[in-house]
């Protein structure tokens, strides 16, 4: 379901501000988290969920915290691009399980790109990319192949689209401190509710 519904919101996202994407970081990023997606298939549908849950919600909540306390820092300097090994293969792997990679590839980026216009419209389309390679994937192993989950994802659309036109909105008037500040309490929420359900 949440493939469908990234493929349509990153697809809406993507064809409004592609041309103000970073095609050459992605080019670096992709060939990685393609590996780390195939390793996730199989994991999908081989391992436990629980324990990769537990570190994507501890990784979530710490990359948070790290935005949060660097929220007035305007720029710095890039990150070494081979980071792009580890953060695109762990970015595959959650990709592939959970289509939870979001905040691995945001983290990435976001040290790799100070304007935070440039980085909104490349997440945008990495994740577009992405999500689609993961739903060939499923398609192939044949994960996805149900008129129910598919019958949810459509109701959810109008929904999803409200989401980001208010988001896209808001986006524009908000200053590079305001976005990391919301960025960053998103990420922490989201890594303390994943740690919190795993943990209850």
């Amino acid at each position: 379901m949440m493939v469908i519904i990234d493929i349509c919101a990153s697809l809406y996202i993507g064809r409004k501000s592609s041309s103000d994407a970073n095609i050459q970081e992605l080019k670096w990023l992709f060939p990685f988290s393609l590996v780390g997606m195939v390793l996730g298939i199989f994991l999908l549908v081989k391992a436990p969920s629980e324990p990769l849950l537990l570190i994507l919600g501890i990784f979530a909540a710490v990359n948070g915290v790290r935005v949060l306390v660097q929220r007035n820092v305007d720029s710095r300097d890039p990150i070494n691009r081979w980071w792009a090994v580890p953060f695109g293969f762990f970015g595959g792997v959650f990709t592939a399980l959970f289509a939870t990679g979001g905040p691995v590839y945001v983290s990435y980026l976001g040290l790799r790109i100070n304007n935070p216009k440039v980085l909104r419209a490349t997440m945008a389309f990495a994740i577009f990319m992405l999500t689609f390679l993961r739903l060939t994937l499923m398609l192939v192993t044949g994960l996805i192949l149900s008129w129910e989950v598919i019958g949810l994802a459509v109701c959810l659309m109008p929904v999803t689209f409200l989401g980001i036109w208010t988001g896209s909105h808001v986006h524009t008037k908000l200053s590079n401190t305001s976005m990391r500040i919301a960025y960053g309490s998103i990420l922490v929420f989201a890594g303390s509710m994943l740690l919190f359900r795993q943990l209850t």
